[in-house]
């Protein structure tokens, strides 16, 4: 009975460690940082579009071709045939020159990462936006992009996180864009809108699919499960004496 209260004060201990040993944000390495309050792992290249294009002339193309040349979406008027749920992709829906795209292109870009298994993932995504979301509104952190602006890199209303108003957290991340950043999430007041945050002044808002924003790349869960390492050398210790606590009885 002795040893199950040891086992059992050891656990709780262990647990009670890791959880009050995580931070926010945690750089996993591999060009990936995880967020345990969203739990979530973005991309650290904020720009990862721009960044594979000038190592890659044909990416464009191998973006529509891991799509084959179409997204699905909900139907409306932007449609290829309108209000028929099909879109076909072109190279005009993407700009290398700065990294934009709009949503199909954003989309597809999705597509194109979890075809190839970046990072050794096929659950990317664009952050999402909660159909609550209020539009047009500052200091919303709801959606996953504003929690990322406010809660984590110390973005102010109305303020350029890139140019005036961050934490050390923004040192995490590369090429992060003074310009809006796209949800995959549609707009459902109107099918021809998504939703979509901005960096230049933490605004969450709407804009028709054909406009050309960012795309940031994130998944869900974490890279990798395993204990802080404070936390597993605590509880190695713990057990340890606990073998010695048993091993004692033992001869005793």
């Amino acid at each position: 009975m002795k040893h199950k209260k040891h086992l059992l004060t050891l656990a709780l201990l262990a647990s009670t460690t890791i959880s009050t040993a995580q931070a926010s944000l945690f750089d996993r390495g591999n060009g990936l940082i995880y967020n345990d309050a969203t739990q979530t792992t973005w991309v650290a290249d904020a720009n990862l579009f721009q960044t594979q294009a000038a190592g890659n002339n044909n990416l464009v193309t191998d973006i529509i071709a891991a799509n084959n040349g179409v997204i699905i979406d909900t139907p409306n008027l932007n449609d290829t045939i309108p209000f028929s749920g099909t879109y076909t992709l072109s190279s005009v829906d993407f700009t290398i020159s700065n990294g934009r795209m709009d949503w199909w292109g954003a989309q597809a870009y999705i597509g194109y990462l979890n075809n190839i298994g970046y990072a050794g993932y096929n659950n990317w995504a664009l952050p999402t936006t909660p159909t609550t979301t209020p539009n047009g509104v500052f200091n919303q952190s709801g959606s996953q992009m504003g929690e990322l602006f406010y809660n984590e890199l110390g973005g102010l209303a109305g303020t350029s996180i890139v140019h005036f108003s961050h934490n050390v957290n923004y040192n995490l991340f590369a090429n992060v864009q003074n310009y809006e950043y796209w949800s995959g999430s549609e707009w459902t007041s109107i099918s021809s809108y998504a939703w979509y945050f901005d960096f230049d002044k933490g605004l969450q808002w709407h804009s028709e699919k054909y406009h050309q924003h960012n795309a940031w790349i994130v998944r869900p869960g974490d890279v990798i499960a395993v204990p802080e390492p404070a936390a597993f050398w605590l509880f190695s210790i713990g057990l340890m004496s606990l073998l010695g606590l048993r091993r004692r009885g033992n001869i005793g």
